[in-house]
């Protein structure tokens, strides 16, 4: 588990400078990150070059040299068994040897890249971002600026302790743009787009959002993620090649290929990220709670988001179809996690809250005001069309 639960003193600078003083143990040999960040791509275009070559050629040879290599197969096929059964060994030693454990949560998990090359790939997605954006950066002097500069800056020097987070040179962009995201570079560069101040309410729910995208750098969600794909694809690669070969024709292939996509990503890739949203919601609100954030606003902000979805039993029965778990399994995920991240928020020696402002009494005036609305017709659901005052008051904007 997190270890260092309470807050420290070190005041980080106003660009989040964190400079690395330390030294970090010998990693393992690890995959370059091109061919993992391109490895599904490239698996796909090499199963069907493969396997659509092999069955051309197959389909050319006189009947008298099929006979030849189906003999030869006959005579050679505890050698060809031999060779399937070494290159599985080969996999299965390749996945042993990269399986670490996570320092934060304890979980063993499957990891190809080290660290710094994560790094490198977030340094490149970050040059390009800030050139898409160029026109829309809002400017350091911007009182905007300021504010999510205030609470970065609290999450990051509440968990400097954190190696993940000490071991980085930490910058903001905020980003005039309607979308309602925010995330975060494995290199430790902070994105937030201004849409997203509109959909949070408070500075605490900005930090909940702020502390959960971090979470995902400090757990290296993106290694994993790289690796995972990449280690599916190269399992894959050959069986689906084979397919390709006997397959007859290339409309049935493409459809047994899409099949198989579809399965891959509902049984294995859909869980996997679901999952990792789930872990960052935990370690986040952990994150959150020791830069004394008022972590009651975590579980309100899904809440609301759940009540001002259009379909919200809809999008319960269709979360094995998405990325990201529906804002009801968030919700209760974190408020199961609430007690002990107000004990933890308690022994940092945070202000203590204030529980006649229950940030639950906005959600529960907020539900009632969108029953009456739906009772009523109405069409308007946005987050930007109603505010709830702490006291549970209702404005429209």
């Amino acid at each position: 588990m997190m270890s260092g639960l309470c807050r420290s003193s070190f005041k980080l600078g106003s660009k989040f400078l964190i400079n690395n003083s330390f030294s970090t143990s010998t990693h393992r040999p690890a995959f370059p990150p091109i061919l993992l960040a391109l490895s599904k791509p490239v698996a796909k275009v090499l199963t069907v070059i493969l396997g659509k070559g092999a069955r051309t050629w197959w389909k050319k040879l006189p009947d008298n040299k099929k006979y030849v290599f189906k003999q030869i197969y006959q005579d050679n096929r505890k050698k060809v068994y031999t060779a399937v059964a070494v290159s599985t060994l080969g996999l299965g030693y390749a996945y042993e040897s990269h399986v670490q454990e996570c320092a934060i949560t304890g979980r063993r998990r499957f990891v190809a890249l080290t660290p710094d090359q994560a790094k490198r790939i977030g340094e490149k997605e970050f040059r390009s971002l800030l050139v898409i954006n160029e026109g829309n950066i809002v400017p350091e002097s911007n009182p905007v600026y300021g504010k999510v500069a205030g609470v970065a800056n609290q999450i990051l020097q509440a968990n400097k302790d954190l190696r993940q987070i000490y071991d980085k040179t930490w910058t903001l962009t905020v980003v005039d743009d309607t979308s309602e995201n925010a995330f975060v570079l494995p290199s430790g560069n902070i994105f937030v787009l201004t849409g997203m101040l509109k959909a949070c309410e408070t500075l605490d729910e900005l930090g909940i959002v702020l502390s959960h995208e971090i979470a995902h750098v400090v757990l290296g969600h993106v290694e994993e993620k790289l690796t995972l794909t990449s280690f599916v694809q190269l399992v894959l690669l050959i069986p689906m090649a084979v397919l390709w070969a006997f397959l007859p024709n290339d409309g049935i292939a493409l459809v047994f290929n899409w099949f198989m996509d579809t399965v891959v990503d509902i049984m294995i890739e859909l869980p996997f990220s679901r999952d990792m949203e789930t872990e960052a919601d935990r370690v986040g609100l952990i994150l959150a709670a020791k830069a004394c954030i008022d972590v009651r606003e975590a579980p309100v902000f899904w809440g609301r988001l759940k009540l001002l979805s259009e379909d919200p039993s809809l999008d319960k029965e269709m979360e094995f179809s998405s990325t990201h778990p529906c804002h009801e399994t968030r919700q209760e995920t974190l408020t199961n996690l609430l007690k002990d991240a107000l004990h933890i928020r308690h022994s940092c020696g945070c202000t203590v809250l204030d529980y006649n402002r229950d940030p639950m009494k906005k959600l529960a005036a907020l539900a009632a005001f969108m029953n009456s609305r739906r009772n009523t017709s109405s069409n308007s659901r946005s987050l930007t069309d109603v505010l709830v005052n702490q006291d549970g008051r209702i404005v429209q904007k």
